[in-house]
């Protein structure tokens, strides 16, 4: 019987831990929405009226972590809101302005007391946003903390252009919800 040599059974050994984690990242990254299709449309908006409690940054969109983990923290289970007031390509980083928060109702329902405090106290503000009648929507799964990277560089350049196209306003708004 053929005894391989020690030096062949680490190399398959490293071969095998190597295609395995690649297979594993492959997995991840396509799970994370690499291949979803973006469909852009105008119309009817996803969300109706909306009490929001959120916080106002000035400063780098990439430093909003912190605002969402806040709201995260605060509300485990409802789902966060991004507002960009500022194009990042146009407007210095420094200058860039956002609010972050989490909503706490929608529609005729009102949030309760206990969830405005809770809010309020950690320096939250709330702000009933009213319902609008023709929105541009689009979606892209938050499954992974890449899922975040990955939609930002493939929805809002096509969110973009689209609104540039169509001569739209802005600013955006980016309710967040985990699937």
């Amino acid at each position: 019987m053929w005894d391989p040599p020690p030096l062949l059974l680490l190399l398959l050994s490293l071969a095998g831990v190597l295609v395995s984690f690649l297979l594993i990242l492959s997995v991840y990254v396509l799970y994370s929405g690499l291949l979803t299709k973006i469909h852009i449309r105008t119309g009817s908006p996803p969300i109706r009226t909306i009490t929001v409690a959120y916080k106002y940054k000035q400063g780098p969109y990439k430093e909003c972590g912190r605002l969402f983990a806040e709201s995260c923290t605060l509300g485990p289970t409802l789902p966060t809101v991004g507002i960009f007031y500022d194009d990042p390509k146009k407007v210095p980083a420094a200058l860039c302005r956002c609010v972050v928060g989490s909503i706490l109702s929608e529609g005729d329902e009102r949030p309760s007391a206990e969830l405005l405090e809770l809010y309020e106290n950690s320096d939250f503000r709330i702000f009933t946003f009213p319902e609008v009648t023709h929105a541009v929507s689009t979606s892209f799964p938050h499954r992974t903390p890449l899922s975040i990277f990955m939609g930002v560089q493939r929805v809002y350049p096509q969110l973009a252009c689209y609104i540039k196209a169509q001569r739209l306003p802005r600013p955006s708004v980016s309710p967040h919800h985990l699937s």
